[in-house]
């Protein structure tokens, strides 16, 4: 395609949009994440000597366009959202403007990086919300598909999650790292026993013990408790245990119920074995149905669940029971013009022209909807009408008493990041997604049947679209090309 634009010299400037139609897991928000990996490539986008020595053996390419290649890089410009956004179908999470060309090549790259990271970075949210107060470590590196991990660990981070087991990742991103032995620690002794007071001695300041290598409550716990006890003794404490099988909310409970009566009412019970945020989510409601029967009996069931480590794995490093994110990347003006994308299904006919996005919340500072409007048009207003961007009878007129900000960045400039370092690493992200999810109302977070957001069109932008619908409409088509077979 870019040699064929070479070749026409057509390589105005263009604007595309990047953007996903449904939000993954059947949920009610994403989470934006992979802009700044998306940025940084951008920034370094070139093709070196060997790229195109071997572009040039696939006999594909004129001279003249390698030539070309060769000295390209990405000059444009970028806006979009901040790395842990909280966003929604349809709202473009970037948009590039650039010469054709360039904007047409680093598409692949572009949709690989920011839909992998958004899609992890909104399981992990959706995981962290589950635990209700408990903390996720991801675990998923065994599990990975390759070195997907990396950035997976990086989304998971933004997402909300304290640390990763993969201790590579933990020194390229600066994350805390968690492991704990494994059962071929236990079983190289001769006894249980033995085998945590080893541990123990080997790492009295950071002790975590596998309680469930023979039987958890009749082995593993009594075992655990007596060097807890041995810890004590030479000034230190027993950090935590870990269960990676069985039943884990019965079990979860009743070993802190034991360490509690025991004396020890800190220590950290870490589960893991294929959790998500359906099975943690029933871990706690279990838990939680075990305290009506008292105060006191609710006050230590809340606490254990204050004490619970999820390690999450390969339902959260590979997306779980969704593998992609659906994002798109397409052109929606050239050269000044808005371009349209029509569908014979709706929901795949874009939205035109270059935009702008407001966020539109509630006196109390909830979220309420996203309008995207046209980029040279004023800001939208109390008492606009505002469209739903498929189904044109849907309405709604922005109320009184609402705050609205524009939700875009100027994130890079002539080819070069704009945003301050600080702004582009996981902890910001991290802490702008923490920040937003508390202005998501509740209905939007449910595991199941969530309320849907609204993501609506500026009354300008919907006429746009309308009119290009019919423009590019068949009867229309037929027509125009009938007038230019007569002429």
């Amino acid at each position: 395609m870019s040699q064929g634009y070479f070749n026409y010299k057509m390589n105005e400037e263009a604007t595309f949009d990047l953007f996903f139609r449904e939000n993954p897991f059947n949920g009610g928000y994403s989470v934006a994440c992979g802009i700044s990996l998306a940025l940084e490539y951008l920034k370094h986008f070139r093709f070196t000597e060997s790229d195109i020595n071997y572009l040039e053996k696939q006999n594909l390419f004129n001279e003249e366009f390698l030539e070309f290649l060769s000295k390209i890089r990405f000059t444009g410009s970028v806006e979009g959202v901040l790395e842990g956004t909280i966003i929604f179908p349809h709202t473009p999470i970037i948009k590039i403007t650039s010469s054709l060309i360039e904007a047409q090549l680093v598409e692949t790259a572009l949709l690989n990086i920011i839909n992998y990271s958004t899609l992890i970075a909104t399981k992990a949210a959706r995981i962290n919300h589950s635990a209700k107060g408990g903390k996720i470590v991801e675990f998923g590196l065994r599990r990975a598909q390759g070195d997907s991990a990396y950035i997976g660990v990086r989304a998971a981070l933004v997402g909300g999650c304290v640390g990763t087991s993969f201790v590579k990742a933990g020194e390229i991103w600066g994350c805390a790292i968690a492991g704990t032995q494994a059962h071929s620690w236990v079983q190289a002794f001769s006894s249980e026993y033995d085998s945590f007071k080893a541990y123990a001695n080997s790492f009295p300041e950071n002790c975590i013990l596998l309680l469930d290598t023979y039987n958890v409550l009749k082995s593993g716990l009594p075992n655990a408790i007596q060097i807890a006890k041995y810890l004590r003794s030479q000034g230190k404490e027993l950090q935590g245990v870990r269960i990676d099988s069985g039943d884990l909310a019965y079990l979860a409970l009743e070993v802190y119920r034991t360490f509690s009566k025991e004396g020890f009412p800190n220590i950290s019970i870490i589960l893991s074995n294929e959790l998500d945020e359906y099975t943690i989510n029933s871990i706690v409601q279990h838990i939680r149905d075990q305290g009506n029967n008292s105060e006191n009996e609710k006050n230590l069931c809340e606490e254990a669940i204050k004490h619970l480590i999820y390690g999450v794995g390969t339902r959260l490093i590979t997306g779980g029971e969704q593998g992609a994110l659906g994002g798109v990347y397409k052109l929606v003006t050239l050269n000044g013009i808005p371009r349209i994308k029509v569908s014979e299904n709706p929901q795949k006919t874009i939205n035109p022209g270059e935009k702008i996005v407001w966020r539109v919340s509630d006196s109390k500072g909830k979220f309420l909807a996203d309008v995207i409007g046209l980029s040279h048009e004023n800001p939208i207003d109390v008492g606009d009408m505002i469209f739903h961007p498929i189904d044109p009878l849907k309405k709604f007129v922005i109320p009184p008493y609402v705050t609205i900000e524009p939700l875009y960045n100027k994130l890079m400039e002539n080819g070069r990041i704009t945003l301050k370092e600080s702004a582009l690493g996981w902890k910001e992200g991290q802490k702008n997604f923490i920040n937003q999810f508390k202005k998501l109302d509740p209905t939007f977070k449910r595991l199941l049947n969530p309320h849907v957001y609204k993501v609506s069109l500026s009354e300008k932008l919907f006429q746009l679209k309308m009119n290009l619908i019919k423009k590019y409409s068949p009867d229309d088509i037929e027509k125009n090309n009938q007038e230019i077979s007569n002429n």
